[in-house]
């Protein structure tokens, strides 16, 4: 049973991406637990969904779901769609209704899964595949003719780092105090140049140098230098040191000196994937 919860909160009162929150309950007594009251201002879509409970706790089951059924209402209501689904035509929902009857078919015939029970490959491709890799299935689905015919100014879904330019998102890194780089290997070869992974983290200091173990002991650990042969892979290192101590020399002997612009050169090409990369010899057809 648990506590009554929202899926989504349209002002922008999600977690951070990437950090999971779970709360540890002892056994839930006979009475149901009371909804959290968060200590933060309540925001506008806060107050639109907190208006659709009317109680706090609940005895039964059925109570508990009925609540949950206004909450997801309030929800619904506050959804960027709700009016256009509201005054849709006759014409508009039969429209909607074909398009998904379409998605349904081409989930079990387009696409597919790739093995069968006994492991044989069925020549069928998931939905879930790499763009790249079923560029040439999408472009021939009648889902993408429909959506070639629709009028553009539909709601797109675009994450920040893939619809702006590598070399723009890296010089907002640039001068941030507060922006950590961490590398699976030392960058102390060519070689682990090339097959480092590299990540970044806007953190306080005390983020950078503190670590749970798989039990949520606290531990602390000092920053790494990437550029030493005794770097612990995976430690934080200041992306402004980063920048200073930056030295390479490329497959085109040009020397990728020790400032802002050439790290920044070489984090951009390893941002991007080539062509090579994404249809690497090597690859498989489970990646």
């Amino acid at each position: 049973m648990g506590v009554l919860c929202s899926t989504v909160d349209k002002e922008g009162d999600d977690p951070p991406e990437g950090k999971a929150q779970i709360n540890h309950l002892s056994s839930a007594p006979r009475r149901l637990r009371k909804m959290p009251q968060p200590g933060r201002p309540i925001t506008r879509s806060q107050l639109s969904w907190r208006a659709a409970i009317t109680e706090r706790e609940f005895d039964t089951e059925g109570e508990y779901n009925k609540a949950l059924e206004r909450l997801q209402a309030a929800e619904r209501r506050m959804a960027f769609d709700a009016e256009v689904i509201a005054d849709a035509t006759i014409v508009e929902k039969r429209a909607d209704a074909l398009v998904q009857e379409i998605r349904a078919w081409e989930r079990d015939h387009a696409y597919g899964k790739p093995y069968d029970a006994q492991g044989q490959p069925t020549g069928k491709r998931t939905e879930g595949e790499h763009f790249l890799g079923n560029v040439d299935l999408i472009n021939s689905t009648e889902l993408m003719e429909i959506a070639r015919r629709m009028p553009k100014g539909a709601h797109l879904h675009i994450h920040f780092n893939s619809c702006l330019r590598a070399s723009f998102l890296i010089k907002q890194a640039r001068n941030i105090r507060a922006m950590y780089i961490r590398s699976t290997l030392p960058l102390t070869t060519p070689q682990n140049f090339e097959d480092a992974r590299i990540s970044f983290m806007v953190m306080t200091p005390y983020e950078a140098t503190h670590v749970k173990d798989k039990d949520g002991i606290e531990s602390e650990v000092p920053l790494g230098n990437v550029f030493g042969g005794d770097y612990v892979s995976n430690r934080w290192m200041s992306y402004i040191k980063f920048q200073r101590r930056f030295k390479l020399k490329d497959e085109n002997g040009r020397i990728l000196s020790a400032d802002t612009e050439g790290a920044e050169s070489w984090l951009e090409r390893k941002m991007q994937i080539s062509e090579e990369e994404a249809h690497g010899t090597r690859q498989t057809g489970r990646g």
